[in-house]
C-alpha cells in the first residue's frame, strides 16, 4: 500500500506534493470535526420533555440539574432559559443566542478549510494536467528528432494521476463539508426550537 502511494506521488509529478499535504490536512480536520461533533454536537434527546414536565411541577432546581448533567448547545440554552426565567423574554432570548453562538462557532470552526480544499484540489489537479501535457508535447517534439514514446506516456500519465488525485480530494472534502454543514444547520434549528418551547412552557406556567 505504501509503495503504491509513493509510486503515485512520484508518477504524478511535483503537483502531487501539495495535493498530498492538502489531503493530510483535510483528513486531520475531518477526524477532528467528528470528535468535536460527537462531544458537543448532541441534541440531548428527551431532555426538553423532562424539563418541561419538571417546570410544570415547579421543580426548577431539578430541571436545572438535568440540564447541567447534559452536554451540548441544547442543554446549555435550556439551562440559560431556566436561570433567567424571571427576566423578560427579550433578555432570555439574548442570553440563549449568546450561548448558542459560542457552541455553533466551535462546531463551525475549520469547516472553511474543507470548503477551500474542495476548490483548490481540482485546480491543483488541473495544474498537474497542464504540466504533464506540456511534458508530453515536449516529448513529441523530441520524438521527431529521435526521441521515444516513453517520455510521451510519462507526460500523459503524470497529467492523469494529478487530475484523478485532485478530483478525489475534492469529492471527499465536498462530502465532508456538506455533511458537517447540514448537521450544524439542523442542530441550530433544533436548539432554537427547543429554547422557544421551554420559554413558552414557562410563560404558560406563569399565567396559570
Amino acid at each position: 500500500m505504501v509503495e503504491q502511494i509513493l509510486y503515485l506521488i512520484k508518477a504524478g509529478g511535483v503537483v502531487m506534493y501539495p495535493l498530498l499535504l492538502l489531503s493530510l490536512l483535510a483528513l486531520a480536520i475531518i477526524i477532528e470535526r467528528c470528535i468535536v461533533f460527537s462531544r458537543i454536537g448532541g441534541l440531548a434527546k428527551g431532555l426538553l420533555e423532562a424539563i418541561v414536565v419538571q417546570v410544570r411541577l415547579g421543580q426548577f432546581d431539578a430541571a436545572s440539574q438535568d440540564a447541567k448533567s447534559s452536554s451540548g448547545p441544547v442543554a446549555a440554552v435550556l439551562l440559560s432559559v431556566l436561570e433567567h426565567r424571571d427576566r423578560p423574554v427579550e433578555v432570555i432570548e439574548r442570553h440563549v443566542q449568546e450561548i448558542g453562538e459560542e457552541y455553533f462557532f466551535r462546531l463551525e470552526r475549520r469547516l472553511s478549510i474543507l470548503d477551500t480544499a474542495t476548490t483548490i484540489s481540482p485546480l491543483l489537479g488541473l495544474l498537474g494536467t497542464i504540466v504533464g501535457m506540456i511534458g508530453a508535447f515536449e516529448a513529441i517534439s523530441l520524438q521527431q528528432s529521435g526521441g521515444n514514446n516513453d517520455l510521451i506516456l510519462h507526460g500523459v500519465a503524470e497529467a492523469l494521476y494529478a487530475t484523478a488525485t485532485g478530483i478525489s480530494i475534492a469529492v471527499v472534502c465536498f462530502s465532508a463539508y456538506n455533511y458537517f454543514s447540514a448537521r450544524l444547520r439542523y442542530l441550530i434549528a433544533q436548539t432554537e426550537s427547543m429554547a422557544t418551547k421551554l420559554i413558552n412552557a414557562l410563560a404558560e406556567g406563569t399565567q396559570t
